[in-house]
This record gives C-alpha cells, structure tokens and sequence, in this order.
C-alpha cells in the first residue's frame, strides 16, 4: 500500500513550484505525451486536481492527451476542462464527446461523453452552443437528451 503524500512534502520533492510555474507542469505533460507514460499521465492530472492547476496554459498539452487511446484520465480531463472553462478547450471536448474508447465500451451511461457535455454548457460562448447543437443530433439518445438539456439551461 502506497503512503500518502502531504502537499507540502510533494512542493518540496519538486525543484519547481508547481502551484507558481504553469510552464513546469506543461513540460511534464509534454514528456508524458511524447513518452506515451499513462502513469505520468495520472500523476499529473492528481497533481493538478490536489493542487487545483485549473490553468489555461496548459490547457493545449492537455487537449493532445484527450485525442489518445494509451492513457485512462479522458473522465479527469474533461472534469478538468469544465473547471477551466476555456474556448481552447471546445473541439477537443466536443470529439472526446463523440468518442468511444475501448477502456470505456462496458460504460452504458456514456459518463465521458457527458463530462464533455457538461463543459460545453459551462463554457457557454456561441461556439460551444453550435457544438452542443450538434450533439443533440446524435443517435446515441443519452448524448442527444444531455446536449439538449445543456442547450435549455439557465445561465445566471
């Protein structure tokens, strides 16, 4: 069994401040793609999510990752991006929405596409609309009904 790790004692394995220099964590995302390491991978996004790294400049590493079949953070990167809320993100989510991965053929309720969904509606910018619209004329019926429901959300 793995011992947990405080945030203090992970900033002070590093020799850079994560949580100060967006430009380390995207290098690390860099290496991690181009090495196709699915362990570094999850690192990260734990990383990023424990540290709250919601940063959209590390948000172009992060959108190659979504487009890779090695890895099983799509779910965590797309919870990512709807924190992020960035326009960068709408084509990345919109064909991670409509992707199958094969680690995800048992999911019946199709959670990353809905993830993907959800960031569409919470980024809220015209383009992100004509994606959703799009999706609503999907054949998969839970794409269709949450792309709709996103469409018909109140934004206040």
């Amino acid at each position: 069994m793995k011992r947990a790790i405080t945030p203090d004692l992970f900033l002070k394995e590093f020799t850079v401040d994560i949580s100060k220099n967006p430009a380390y964590v995207r290098e690390l995302l860099e290496k991690a793609y181009i090495e196709q390491e699915a362990d570094d991978v999850e690192y990260l996004m734990i990383a990023i999510f424990r540290f709250e790294l919601f940063l959209e400049d590390i948000t172009e590493s992060i959108c190659k990752l979504m487009n890779e079949t090695w890895h099983f953070q799509h779910e965590n990167i797309a919870s990512m991006f709807q924190k992020v809320k960035s326009p960068r993100t709408i084509e990345c989510l919109y064909n991670a929405a409509l992707t199958q991965f094969e680690y995800l053929e048992y999911d019946e309720a199709f959670a990353l596409a809905v993830k993907c969904i959800w960031a569409l509606g919470d980024i809220n910018t015209l383009e992100s609309r004509k994606k959703l619209m799009q999706l609503t004329q999907s054949e998969n019926e839970i794409i269709k009904e949450n792309a709709t429901k996103q469409l018909n959300r109140s934004y206040n």
